[in-house]
């Protein structure tokens, strides 16, 4: 909303456009391991990509 003050209403849209997108590919990408390799590999993807997601907040926390 600080980027673009003067139209919040097309900001909150793409915001929500966005936040919804990022759950369909979740959905989809999920669904897609679990048909190739299984609910346990779903499981460790998630670990998987937790690690990196992890070490990119830390190291942005620790530049901020």
């Amino acid at each position: 909303m600080k980027s673009a003050p003067d139209s919040t209403e097309a900001a909150t849209a793409l915001n929500t456009s966005v936040f919804n997108l990022a759950i369909a590919l979740g959905a989809l990408f999920g669904g897609l391991v679990a048909d190739h390799i299984g609910l346990s590999g779903v499981l460790l993807t998630g670990a998987v990509l937790a690690v990196p997601t992890s070490l990119a907040m830390w190291s942005a926390r620790g530049r901020a």
